[in-house]
């Protein structure tokens, strides 16, 4: 299997351009732009569907690497991996067992894929303001300062959310939300442990929905919802989250009356986030 390294100059605070391939069999690509990786891999994914690309950057670059796979039809034949050089990094923290092929789950949403988690509402206008912190500070610390910065603001959001459970029953939720992700991973943000329930090989999607709630029982919260700590193994949510959240696992939501998604760490526009789980559609190398 041929292997081409994808750099990022522009991620994290330009560590992927101090990298070099480690021998002289694996080729070196540098991103020039955004959406340039997508376009690379998916190009070289047709001309090789047996390539085993090494990505060194954050999250969004391996979102445009997993989309460049997806969008060539090469998720059965191709392979990524990680050298983590981002800001978040979120994707490597799921644990799974290393030097070894992992058949994993990708995020399908409104055309495009995820391989981590999508984030709405709250969250995502957190993501919008770390973007700016993360010039100077670590992605934890910057996703901090970017809470800090949407706390000022007005929050909570009214969504329409659709769901089809793993029994497959179709449910809903309308109400004011603070928030909503969809995770295939356990991490966002840096080290925010959305879903600790989840694993990246399940077939499921976890998918947490934070009630609207004052600021003061937001940061009451904050430090064990960080470290994942508001929900048993079991699925029960803990006191004091267990009236202020909900938390399912499901295979297909559609959430409506969106103004933005993040998706792995990426903001874009969107009035719905049209949302499924393809199981073990793509290859990681841990």
């Amino acid at each position: 299997m041929r292997k081409i390294m994808i750099l990022n100059p522009a991620a994290g605070h330009g560590d992927a351009d101090k990298l070099s391939s480690p021998d002289g069999n694996i080729s070196v690509y540098k991103t020039k732009c955004i959406g340039d990786a997508e376009r690379y891999v998916a190009e070289e994914c047709r001309k090789d569907p047996e390539t085993h690309f090494i990505v060194c950057g954050g999250d969004g670059t391996v979102n445009e690497v997993v989309n460049g796979i997806m969008n060539a039809n090469a998720g059965d034949t191709a392979m990524f991996s990680i050298v983590p050089t981002g800001t978040g990094n979120d994707f490597i923290k799921n644990g799974l067992e290393k030097h070894k092929c992992h058949k994993v789950d990708v995020i399908s949403i409104n055309g495009k894929y995820a391989v981590n988690m999508i984030n709405i509402g709250f969250d995502c206008d957190v993501v919008e303001k770390t973007q700016f912190y993360k010039q100077k500070h670590s992605g934890s610390t910057a996703y901090l300062m970017g809470v800090g910065n949407v706390l000022f603001h007005k929050m909570g959001q009214f969504f329409r959310i659709t769901y089809t459970d793993t029994d497959d029953q179709s449910k809903s939720i309308e109400q004011e939300c603070l928030l909503c992700a969809v995770a295939n991973g356990a991490y966002a943000g840096g080290g925010f442990n959305f879903a600790p329930n989840s694993a990246v090989n399940d077939g499921v999607l976890d998918v947490l929905i934070v009630d609207k709630i004052s600021r003061i029982k937001f940061l009451s919260l904050i430090g064990n919802f960080r470290a994942g700590k508001f929900i048993s193994p079991e699925g029960v949510l803990k006191k004091g989250f267990d009236n202020a959240m909900k938390y399912i696992k499901c295979t297909s939501i559609k959430v409506e009356n969106t103004r933005t998604v993040c998706i792995d760490g990426e903001v874009a526009e969107a009035d719905f986030a049209d949302i499924t789980v393809l199981p073990k559609a793509i290859n990681y190398y841990a």
